[in-house]
């Protein structure tokens, strides 16, 4: 059935069928988006009946987030063809949108689950697990010749990595300790400042076996955490193949108490005596 166009409204009574406000119809009516289609002598606007379908049309891409530029374009010239391509655009940007919120949710949930891991765990104890190769960044920290490297010479490689790297992408961030130096400085010297990534990066820590430590507390107690961390890989007949990774799994950035923090150290292993 025809809507009749003898019915006339006005711009309050088009608002409050639709919850908008006055102000809108005006701003649709500026932007030639949607106009009146009787202007009176006197100044007073109606929306003919038959316009009623056209607004609510214009209302719902506006809430599917189609910018009012495109809603206009396609509404100008009206036709199947024009929105039907509208909406394909429209839904291209939904399922691109959806990808990144994918992605975004993987992030969130591998950040929260290392931290409940590192809050739940028991401190001190050596765990093992099999892990994937992980996508990271790696930054080099410059130590001349020394047997610390300084706050100011991690913080300078931190700096550099967060310039380099997709902030959003981030899991985890840590150090990296050559497992010869580890032995002598104990946790004093770190080569390289890390962060895993969600994103495929060309650098990956190596998937296989690790041993796995936590340690609460500030790293001022760096060196027991190593001394501990050594000890047990011993006493468990686990020989460390590379690297040690020293993860802030809980840090100023979770919470401001220092005896609050936790530090991870892993190392990938195989089984052998020498520590």
């Amino acid at each position: 059935m025809k809507i009749s166009d003898t019915i006339y409204y006005t711009p309050h009574q088009v608002a409050s069928f639709f919850s908008i406000s006055k102000d809108t119809l005006l701003f649709y009516d500026k932007i030639g988006l949607f106009s009146p289609a009787l202007r009176k002598e006197n100044g007073y606007r109606y929306y003919s009946a038959s316009q009623l379908n056209e607004l609510d049309t214009i209302l719902t891409l506006k809430d599917l987030g189609i910018p009012l530029s495109s809603i206009k374009e396609a509404v100008g010239e009206i036709s199947a063809t024009s929105f039907l391509s509208l909406l394909e655009n429209e839904e291209n940007s939904i399922l691109t949108k959806i990808d990144e919120l994918k992605v975004h949710l993987g992030i969130v949930r591998s950040i929260k689950d290392s931290i409940n891991e590192a809050c739940n765990a028991e401190k001190g104890r050596l765990y093992k697990a099999y892990y994937d190769s992980r996508p990271m960044i790696k930054v080099p920290i410059e130590v001349k010749g020394k047997e610390e490297t300084s706050d100011a010479e991690w913080q300078k490689a931190y700096s550099t990595l967060m310039a380099s790297a997709d902030c959003k992408a981030i899991i985890n961030i840590g150090s990296i300790v050559r497992l010869d130096e580890a032995r002598l400085y104990h946790g004093a010297i770190c080569r390289e400042v890390y962060a895993t990534c969600a994103k495929p990066l060309s650098d990956a820590m190596p998937g296989g076996l690790y041993a796995y430590m936590f340690f609460s507390g500030p790293l001022d107690n760096l060196s027991f955490f190593y001394k501990k961390f050594f000890a047990s890989l011993k006493e468990e007949a686990l020989k460390p193949l590379g690297d040690i990774y020293e993860e802030l799994s809980i840090s100023n950035i979770t919470t401001r108490e220092e005896k609050d923090h936790v530090t991870k150290l892993m190392v990938q292993v195989g089984h052998g005596s020498s520590v």
